[in-house]
């Protein structure tokens, strides 16, 4: 189906009111559970109204998750430049556990492989990628090392799953949780070996 060209003000809020409905009901349900029925019946419009916007119910879900994505990896960089690598490493850190106490469903959605769906797989393991070469960056390592790769992706694994874990504990320790994925990180730089362009 043909998308209703964006080409007023009052159409980009309608777009804006779809994407925040579809959000909270595809977050808070599996995808299958949820209807573009209902959708336009929260939103105060027609099914059709919904399809011209965004084409198909596949295409609303992934344009409702882009500003989770956006919004993780913008707050991870946003660390002031002048800090020394830990503190900025800690700050990235600290932002990105935030992010995800503050949209659970979300991150959940995220981390499961947004619902399935390639485009969304695809657009994390980008955004993973694209952390990791900040992160080696912050750090001072060759991202294009296969040693480092493999390092600092695991600890990217190991991240997640401990923001998945502490999303399931109210009682969680966000210091705790940050000093320790500060130590596990420290812990993996040990077990790389020198740079040979710096040899």
């Amino acid at each position: 189906m043909t998308r209703r060209p964006l080409t007023s003000e009052r159409a980009l809020r309608r777009r804006e009111q779809l994407l925040e409905i579809a959000l909270g009901q595809l977050l808070a349900r599996d995808y299958e559970d949820v209807s573009v029925d209902e959708i336009a019946d929260l939103a105060g419009v027609s099914h059709g109204l919904v399809f011209q916007y965004f084409g198909s119910k596949k295409d609303l879900y992934i344009a409702s998750l882009e500003p989770l994505l956006s919004g993780f990896q913008e707050r991870s960089r946003s660390a002031p430049a002048d800090l020394p690598p830990r503190e900025r490493l800690r700050h990235a850190i600290a932002s990105y556990y935030d992010d995800a106490i503050a949209h659970p469903a979300g991150y959940r959605s995220l981390m499961a492989g947004g619902g399935g769906f390639r485009e969304v797989f695809d657009r994390i393991e980008a955004q993973r990628w694209d952390g990791i070469g900040l992160i080696a960056e912050t750090v001072g390592l060759d991202v294009e090392r296969a040693d480092v790769r493999a390092v600092l992706r695991g600890w990217v694994g190991w991240l997640e799953g401990a923001i998945l874990a502490s999303l399931e504990r109210p009682d969680a320790d966000r210091e705790a949780l940050v000093e320790s994925a500060l130590a596990v990180f420290a812990a993996g730089l040990v077990t790389l070996g020198p740079d040979p362009s710096r040899a």
